[in-house]
């Protein structure tokens, strides 16, 4: 029998993109696989570094990422299965310059997620700036970073590991009461032979569409992120030998200042096809109730909140209970158009929606 495993991976990145990491894993990696592992970070944070040239003046966060997990039906359950895989990132901007901290990691628990990001955000991140500071106000030029980056990243990691095989008691959001509008829905396929994504939202010239923009870092940005997710968290697992499993994007969760996106996802597998259905959530707060129901009258449409229960709720009944889509997107959002989508699987369609669907104009 095999011993369960579990990947562990921190990684600090600081102002001028220097990378130090620390991974630790219960089993022998080759040394190509040892070198392909190093590159990790910089494939996670991508769409980072591109949410923020879409648009100088906002610097979007990505917070989580979220993915479940499931065996291919062929295979037998391994007790070397990871039940979580997620990605937890930091950013703190000070005097100084901005640093990250991300931790990659997979774990045969279902995790819960919020203690473990509390940790990196309010504990071990500050913690190595806060170190960081005081070594060289007292050591001077004998103070060696490197060593003590690396000296941190252990203790991250064992830190972390000790936080690890706790059951998860609360979702990490923003609260199971607090109202989100949904700006944008999308609907992903996928089998041997079929790949197939898109977006539905309002249409460009709607006077809604600005003050969504103004919410979002992009739709070319959201439109993009969970294929690409995946395909990173397939990546990683095949690292680790765990080819059994298939991931799915659960969550992913972006900030910039005060604004934050969610992005929820639902999926099913049917006849060897993945169907996968998404919602991109925006939440309430003092001024985006009063902008959107304006706009909304101005333009017609009927602008409405939910909770996180509503949004996942309308994805599992398209999936479990095969309620047409066309009424559950206009449920979700009245403004939609559910028979004009965008195509988010070439680079044509990811051109018109950068071109027309992000033009703010």
């Amino acid at each position: 029998m095999k011993s369960v495993s579990s990947i562990v991976g921190l990684f600090f990145s600081d102002e001028i993109n220097l990378v130090y990491e620390n991974i630790k894993f219960s089993g022998d990696l080759s040394l190509e696989k040892k070198e392909k592992l190093k590159i990790l970070p910089f494939k996670f944070l991508g769409p980072l570094f591109l949410t923020a040239a879409s648009t100088k003046e906002k610097n979007w966060k990505i917070e989580v990422i979220e993915s479940s997990l499931s065996q291919y039906q062929e295979t037998t359950i391994d007790v070397d299965v990871i039940q979580s895989f997620f990605n937890l990132n930091s950013s703190i901007e000070s005097e100084d310059g901005k640093t990250n901290l991300f931790a990659l990691i997979g774990s045969p628990y279902t995790e819960d997620i919020k203690v473990i990001y509390d940790k990196i955000v309010n504990y071990i991140h500050p913690s190595i700036i806060q170190g960081k500071i005081v070594n060289e106000s007292f050591l001077g030029g004998d103070f060696s970073f490197k060593d003590f980056i690396e000296a941190e990243l252990i203790r991250g990691v064992n830190l972390i590991e000790m936080s690890l095989g706790s059951s998860r008691k609360i979702e990490m959001s923003l609260g199971s009461s607090r109202k989100l509008y949904c700006v944008g829905f999308m609907e992903r396929k996928e089998s041997d032979n079929i790949r197939e994504s898109y977006l539905y939202t309002c249409d460009f010239d709607d006077p809604l569409k600005n003050i969504y923009l103004d919410n979002i870092p992009s739709y070319y940005v959201l439109s993009i992120l969970p294929d690409y997710y995946e395909n990173r968290i397939i990546e990683t697992l095949s690292l680790f030998d765990k080819t059994t499993i298939f991931p799915n994007i659960r969550a992913i969760r972006m900030s910039h200042e005060e604004k934050k996106v969610i992005y929820l996802e639902e999926f099913l597998m049917e006849k060897n096809i993945k169907k996968s259905y998404g919602v991109i959530l925006i939440p309430d707060n003092k001024n985006l109730a009063g902008l959107l129901q304006a706009a909304g009258l101005h333009g017609g449409g009927s602008p409405q909140m939910e909770t996180m229960s509503f949004y996942k709720k309308k994805l599992r009944q398209i999936l479990d209970k095969n309620k047409n889509l066309e009424e559950t997107i206009v449920e979700i959002n009245p403004i939609f158009d559910p028979f004009e989508k965008w195509k988010t699987d070439t680079e044509e369609g990811l051109s018109k929606i950068k071109d027309l669907l992000d033009n703010n104009n």
